[in-house]
């Protein structure tokens, strides 16, 4: 693999807690391989308690950074983000983070609309807030936090040009979802650098970390059809809040917005999900799998990392949601991230 230009190249893994005991394994595994960083999924009616699954991971492990991958604003109150984010840090010092975005499949199956991006940037801000002084106020009401004095880092989920900016503006770190090809890269550090401009920050401030939606396998067809639910998930994004600066091709864009009208937020990234036949029936299976994934065999994956590398991507925070993730996470620390 090519070189890193100015920092080194790292690797996360995202889970979903299908099951304690079985999360705890995956991030054992993924710390014991070398992966950098681990995030656990947060939607209460499809999965988990993610907090929960967290804490027995924190005091399981010692070396991996960890934290939801994410909460939002409509769920958790600042307050309860705070306090749950602080004894997180407690558990696992130095080693935690705190991701939050608008809302999706968390928010979706309440039958809530996902979180506006002037609320989520109140939300980060009141968060901060409480973990820095224990005071703050929330849409008018005031709020405390009384036991803790500290900071936990502050990550956005970003898959639009907006949220970007925003993420650059005030967060501490992106987690960047907007797919893996060059000229998305550039455009998506670009928005970025925008957004830590305004803030008064350098780009060099804000930790990117991009999502790619990963398998090795044998081939590239099979690696793509097993990531197929996850393909859907990363398509139903184009669409939503607006299109405007996402990179749609116009002949695919009524399929687009028909797949974020269509997508099933009740089986979101499971692999039996209808939402697989979707996106093969809307035709946009190998458009999305062009655009976010990471699969197939090992010079496969070489290829396109290194692609996006000479973009400018220089850490990858995947999701993987197959079966086979032991198996999987040991390949890849030996033959890719190595």
């Amino acid at each position: 693999m090519s070189a890193a230009k100015t920092s080194p190249i790292r690797f996360g893994v995202n889970f979903l807690p299908n099951a304690p005991a079985e999360t705890l394994r995956w991030v054992q595994v993924a710390e014991e391989v070398g992966f950098d960083i681990v995030g656990i999924a947060d939607s209460q009616s499809l999965y988990r308690d993610v907090y929960m699954c967290l804490s027995w991971c924190a005091v399981e492990t010692h070396r991996v950074r960890l934290g939801p991958r994410v909460i939002n604003p409509l769920t958790r109150h600042p307050a309860i983000a705070a306090s749950a984010a602080a004894t997180l840090e407690e558990m696992a010092p130095g080693r935690t983070m705190l991701g939050i975005g608008t809302g999706d499949s968390a928010v979706l199956n309440l039958g809530l609309k996902p979180s506006t991006r002037a609320l989520l940037a109140e939300y980060v801000r009141t968060v901060r807030q409480l973990l820095k002084t224990g005071e703050a106020e929330w849409q008018g009401r005031h709020c405390r936090l009384t036991w803790w004095s500290g900071s936990v880092p502050i990550y956005l989920a970003a898959s639009g040009p907006k949220m970007l900016e925003l993420a650059g503006e005030i967060a501490d770190g992106v987690i960047i979802n907007t797919g893996l090809t060059p000229e998305i890269i550039r455009d998506s550090i670009d928005h970025v650098r925008s957004g830590a401009e305004r803030g008064g920050r350098s780009l060099s401030e804000i930790d990117m970390w991009w999502l790619p939606l990963t398998n090795l396998r044998e081939n590239q067809t099979d690696a793509f059809e097993e990531i197929a639910m996850t393909l859907a998930s990363a398509g139903s994004h184009l669409s939503r809040f607006t299109t405007t600066g996402k990179h749609i091709p116009p002949d695919l864009y009524d399929a687009v917005v028909e797949l974020g009208h269509r997508y099933r937020t009740d089986q979101h990234d499971k692999p039996d999900s209808q939402n697989r036949e979707l996106i093969k029936e809307l035709g946009l299976f190998d458009y999305l799998a062009n655009r976010f994934a990471v699969a197939g065999t090992v010079e496969d994956c070489v290829e396109k990392l290194n692609k996006a590398i000479d973009a400018g991507a220089r850490q990858f925070w995947m999701s993987i949601h197959f079966d086979h993730k032991e198996e999987f996470l040991r390949k890849w620390a030996e033959v890719i991230r190595t």
